[in-house]
């Protein structure tokens, strides 16, 4: 016959802590990880960006714009000018009629400007005109691309620069951060 201790418990059984558990178990960590995750997702993309992060944005769209124009170009036959304001944060896309006068793109991504706000264009490089500093100033953009090389210098209101330079032979744009003047 067995004998039972006085506690109820049976000593030939393997000892189960039943006393207090301390930690979390992984699918609880994990759970609170997607819900911070949501919560980051939600608040990140409305907080203010700084200017240095603006600018950055500014070059890379504008290369991804000029790309996109140049491959647009292209396979629509149709011509395109940026009309680029040194000095300013202005920068319009317009679309090549018939008759040669410049209409608004049908195209939506083309209506926006590629330049955030409080982003100015410092200079427009051309090596046939010289630089461009203040004014008004065309780059045309046919089916071959953009025919000339140009280098477009972006500040921000911090004092920080990118450049974006366009190259005629293969249609290629690059965007370098600091004031450039020659290709890398």
């Amino acid at each position: 016959m067995r004998h039972h201790p006085a506690n109820g418990s049976d000593s030939t059984l393997p000892y189960r802590g039943h006393g207090n558990r301390h930690g979390f178990t992984l699918i609880e960590i994990v759970i609170v990880m997607v819900i911070i995750s949501m919560v980051m997702m939600l608040v990140i993309p409305r907080l203010p960006s700084s200017d240095e992060e603006n600018l950055k944005i500014s070059a890379r769209t504008l290369v991804s714009t000029i790309r996109y124009l140049q491959e647009r170009a292209a396979t629509s036959r149709t011509g395109y000018y940026m009309t680029l304001a040194p000095g300013t944060e202005s920068l319009k896309i317009s679309e090549i009629a018939a008759d040669g006068s410049g209409n608004e793109p049908s195209d939506p991504l083309l209506q926006k400007s590629p330049i955030k706000e409080g982003i100015i264009i410092t200079d427009v490089v051309i090596p046939r005109i010289g630089k461009v500093t203040d004014g008004q100033l065309r780059v045309d953009v046919g089916m071959g691309g953009i025919r000339d090389f140009v280098t477009i210098h972006l500040r921000s209101a911090g004092g920080k620069f990118w450049t974006v330079m366009s190259f005629p032979s293969g249609g290629k744009v690059k965007a370098y951060e600091g004031y450039i003047e020659d290709p890398p």
